[in-house]
């Protein structure tokens, strides 16, 4: 089990030095990397182009693109011209993929498509793949406070539903490289696009999908990259490089008195978790990674975190943690969410039936199959240790893997002097605490070196009422992306060889 704070273990190391910390850590005081000539020019004509990119991203957020609701398939469609329109303008190779069918209310519905597009094949460059998504979630009118499909620029901000999730980040990747084409210039890089469609929606079909083209499209990647999430604050961009896995569980218990299946699912939990919201599962964390001085010094190094800001929120055990302990249980370390009992109505009226779900957050080593398989086997040997009759049911609903890339990458070292390039600053290194479906699959089918950038400050509210995105992180993230294809860049290509690390 690791023991955070003085996140010391009893393998891990007393003291350190510098050379123990790594070479990232030697190597990242600098804040100032010289610009090259070629980018400034598309930088100079990016900042032209304000008031177009703004415009751009407007027809964008009009279109009601709900993917996961059958009664907007046209505004679906639309969004789908509306990118094979920018496509054909910047002069990519593409085409639009269905793949698969998924049920709605019993009928069977085509799922929304999948857009491949590539843009310069020439072997001496590397190979970047961005992935977007098209699909917005519904905006409640409720729940905003301006029109969600009509860009509002309000107080240096610009509100709408997508503009800092989705629409707003594939806009940017479009902007630069429009940037490009007005310059006559060529790509540093070879540019491949995967927009999908669901993403609001669990990105149903698109594992199948992307395991179909690993041969063909996929091949020749290096480089995966994502733009999404959110900075820690509203200075400091943040460079995202590990996420949380999930195992979303449920219990359900039924038999012929309501409280005593109630106390069976108390006597259940209290086997679960302590009084500290601990998970005392026995062997539950064994796989959980020991935490070292040089990821220490990861959490030690993030600014623009201030405990104050959420100590009131926590509980009266974790309010005397300090930012550092406190990063780590949020990213690094597993948790537990639980739900309240539901009473659920049973066929049989002379049965009760009550449900309960949970939520279990992993962390990279541990494995989604074995967290399942020991949760399992411990509540059934609390049912038979408690003599519990009620009848029992443990099942997994649904789950996504844990990820996590190595900092030191080329991949993230590249993104890492394009943000110092374009705010002067060194980016945050940060982990979240929630599953990303689609950073799993690129993980786990293609096996390419993958990044996530938010583009998006604090309080940003992606995906929900009120999303927006300011117009300068809007504008320096078109230049952030144009600046991170200039550093893949200067990595000279070279032949691949059978067993090439990742």
């Amino acid at each position: 089990m690791v023991y955070p704070h003085a996140y010391r273990t009893e393998h891990s190391e007393t003291q350190t030095s510098n050379n123990a910390y790594g070479d990232y850590f030697l190597g990242s005081q600098s804040n100032q990397i010289k610009i090259q000539p070629q980018l400034l020019k598309i930088l100079q004509t990016i900042d032209s182009m304000k008031e177009k990119l703004i415009e751009n991203l407007g027809k964008a957020i009009k279109i009601k693109s709900i993917a996961s609701d059958v009664h907007y398939r046209a505004e679906v469609k639309k969004m789908v011209t509306f990118m094979e329109d920018w496509l054909k303008e910047l002069g990519m190779k593409y085409e639009v993929f269905n793949i698969g069918f998924y049920y709605v209310e019993g009928k069977k519905i085509r799922l929304p498509p999948v857009i491949l597009a590539t843009l310069g094949n020439d072997p001496n460059k590397k190979t970047l793949c961005a992935y977007g998504h098209l699909d917005v979630p519904h905006a409640e009118p409720s729940e905003w406070d301006t029109d969600p499909w009509n860009l509002t620029v309000k107080d240096g901000f610009l509100y709408g539903n997508g503009a800092g999730c989705g629409k707003g980040p594939l806009m940017c990747w479009l902007h630069a490289l429009l940037a490009f084409k007005l310059n006559k210039m060529p790509l540093p890089v070879n540019f491949r696009f995967c927009i999908e469609m669901m993403q609001h929606k669990n990105s149903q079909g698109f594992l199948t999908f992307v395991n179909t083209k690993k041969q063909d499209f996929f091949n020749q990647i290096d480089f995966v990259a994502q733009v999404a999430g959110e900075w820690l604050g509203h200075k400091i961009p943040c460079i995202i490089y590990g996420t949380a896995g999930i195992v979303h569980m449920e219990i359900t218990i039924e038999g012929d008195s309501s409280d005593s299946i109630k106390q069976d699912m108390e006597n259940i939990f209290e086997t679960i978790i302590n009084a500290r919201m601990e998970i005392v599962i026995p062997h539950y964390s064994d796989m959980v990674e020991q935490i070292g001085p040089d990821e220490e010094m990861i959490y030690a190094n993030i600014r623009e975190f201030d405990p104050k800001e959420i100590r009131e929120s926590l509980p009266l055990f974790k309010r005397t943690w300090d930012r550092v302990r406190l990063l780590m249980h949020m990213w690094r370390l597993p948790s537990i969410f639980i739900d309240d009992i539901e009473e659920c109505t049973c066929p049989n009226r002379d049965k009760k039936m009550i449900r309960r779900h949970f939520i279990l957050k992993i962390v990279p080593r541990q494995t989604i199959d074995f967290t399942v398989e020991v949760v399992q086997k411990h509540i059934m040997s609390v049912i038979k240790k408690n003599n519990i009759k009620s009848k029992v049911n443990v099942k997994c609903v649904e789950s996504v893997r844990p990820w996590v890339e190595n900092h030191n990458s080329f991949n993230h070292q590249a993104a890492k002097r394009a943000f110092i390039q374009i705010y002067k600053v060194d980016p945050n290194l940060i982990r979240e605490d929630t599953g990303r479906e689609t950073t799993a699959i690129f993980d786990s089918a293609l096996e390419k070196n993958l990044v996530i950038l938010p583009i998006a400050s604090k309080g940003s509210r992606l995906g929900r009422g009120n999303e927006h995105i300011s117009t300068r992180c809007f504008q320096e993230a078109t230049k952030m992306l144009a600046a991170y294809m200039f550093q893949l860049a200067q990595k000279p290509k070279k032949p691949r060889t059978v067993g090439a690390e990742k």
